[in-house]
């Protein structure tokens, strides 16, 4: 080492800021993380996670039977494949899989646990991001040197040129709970799947899972295989599809195809077959309907399908959920139980329905959906001056206008997130290529017209209608929209013009940004 190595400052300060911070250590995270290592193998760039370990989603969640709602030929990450051989990855396994990648790309090195972001300011006078991470009591942080920046034992500022938000859409501390009338006369346990206790007593008891999404539908079955005499409690029916518990489509590509080739071929063929039944559903309702019928009357009656799995709306109005090898119609064979009716209230045993008819329980599951959080829930602003998400608009929806060197992961509601995170992530790697060569400081200028009128997340389901206004809005044409559609952001993030309604190092002015 160099004398003048030894005297440079220690990385994260303003005379020696980060080339990159990335926040979130989940599927997003790590998969720009892969991709920085690679682009810019020279780059000094960290990973902050407010949480205990990394994984997100596949670490906070740790309810019995947890796995993916998406086939892990898409899930999974494109330059890794998936080493199971099941459709849908199990929670201990995803997270895993996301260590091993961690590993290999040098970012557990790089890892700042328990670091939640409470503030970002963008200084216009220096050209970095002013950073401030708050430590959480009694986690261990995993980076190099958790000294770097200005350190006390609570929080650290970090100063660094490029700013990515990889922490997902939802917060993991909080899920949405509503408030049931009588809850404080029931004399059992009540538990949200986001808080679920160690060491829970299963085998006999009577367990009621209030919901009809992807948890409630993972954890009726699970429950069930526990020894749990179990009640899914529905307020309306919901969609659910039965699929194949291997991978078919994936053992197919492997038959006719090297390793890497097949599991790229199997990616696009389930991303390509997912597109194709959405717009199916959309538009040609009847016949979606039609199929998922054939497919749940292998294993239920034609009267519990009306009932419980036909809803009003449209599917993939809101999120198909998916049972593999059709797990929850065979638990419902075996005598766990689905009931569609409102709550009254709850009594001391259980619930009593607006029908009259009351649900014995001994505990009640809560599986009522997620509160919808923006980066993290911490601040964001531009020389002092905080950006409330809803009043910005996002940019081909992963970066701000107005806002310098930021950008954010947000991946499909309607199909595998990780087919966009990846596209996400590519994307900015070759934006910040053309960035190195102006002068670094990338800005998206918005053009008057397209001030955004319409929700980031543009789905018809019941979280996503209570925290849009959590988040930043879209505007009305591209570059300024964000397609819920693979086939058509494939071509337009892997080729399109990068340069569109965009601005690079001295086209951006201190007055653009304020």
């Amino acid at each position: 080492m160099t004398a003048s190595a030894d005297r440079r400052p220690p990385a994260g300060t303003p005379e020696n800021p980060l080339d990159l911070l990335i926040v979130g250590a989940g599927i997003s995270g790590i998969d720009l993380a892969h991709h920085v290592r690679n682009a810019f193998p020279r780059w000094s760039w960290e990973i902050h996670d407010a949480h205990d370990d990394l994984g997100g989603t596949w670490h906070t969640f740790r309810y019995p039977g947890i796995r993916s709602d998406s086939d892990m030929a898409t899930f999974g990450f494109p330059f890794r494949p998936w080493p199971h051989g099941s459709t849908l990855g199990q929670g201990d396994e995803i997270k895993e899989y996301i260590r091993d990648t961690a590993r290999d790309c040098g970012a557990l090195e790089r890892l700042h646990l328990g670091s939640w972001i409470s503030n970002a300011d963008w200084r216009s006078e220096k050209g970095l991001w002013q950073v401030t991470s708050v430590r959480a009591d009694n986690v261990t942080d995993a980076g190099p040197d958790s000294g770097t920046g200005t350190d006390t034992a609570r929080e650290r500022t970090v100063w660094a040129r490029r700013l990515h938000f990889g922490s997902g859409y939802y917060s993991h501390s909080e899920g949405f709970r509503p408030d049931f009338p009588g809850e404080e006369e029931f004399s059992g346990q009540i538990i949200h799947p986001q808080h679920w206790p160690d060491g829970a007593e299963y085998s006999g008891r009577k367990f009621v899972v209030i919901g009809s999404g992807a948890t409630a539908v993972t954890l009726v079955p699970a429950l069930e295989q526990l020894g749990a005499d179990v009640t899914m409690l529905q307020r309306t029916p919901g969609y659910v599809a039965p699929l194949p518990e291997k991978d078919i489509i994936s053992a197919v590509w492997k038959r006719v195809l090297p390793a890497q080739l097949a599991y790229r071929a199997a990616r696009f063929s389930h991303g390509a077959r997912d597109m194709g039944q959405y717009l199916i559903a959309q538009h040609l309702p009847w016949a979606f309907k039609q199929g998922l019928r054939t497919m749940q009357g292998r294993y239920i009656s034609r009267e519990q399908i009306n009932e419980h799995f036909t809803p009003s709306y449209r599917p993939w109005d809101q999120r198909v959920c998916k049972a593999p090898n059709g797990d929850i119609f065979r638990a419902m064979q075996r005598g766990a139980r689905v009931v569609t009716g409102h709550i009254d209230t709850f009594t001391e045993r259980g619930i009593r329905l607006t029908s009259g008819a009351e649900i014995e329980a001994d505990v009640i599951v809560t599986a009522t959906g997620l509160e919808l959080e923006a980066f993290g829930g911490g601040t964001l602003c531009v020389d002092g001056r905080e950006l409330l998400p809803v009043d910005q608009t996002s940019y081909r929806g992963m970066m701000l206008a107005g806002v310098p060197n930021f950008s954010f992961t947000v991946g499909y509601v309607n199909a595998s997130w990780t087919l966009r995170a990846d596209m996400v992530s590519r994307y900015m790697v070759k934006l910040w290529r053309a960035g190195e060569k102006t002068g670094e400081t990338i800005y998206a200028p918005i053009p008057p017209e397209q001030k955004g009128d319409r929700p980031l997340l543009d789905l018809d389901a019941g979280y996503v209608r209570r925290g849009a206004h959590r988040f930043p809005r879209q505007g009305t044409t591209r570059p300024w929209t964000y397609v819920q559609n693979y086939l058509v952001e494939i071509p337009e993030l892997a080729f399109g013009d990068q340069r569109r309604d965009m601005a690079f190092g001295d086209q951006v002015t201190t007055e653009a940004v304020r």
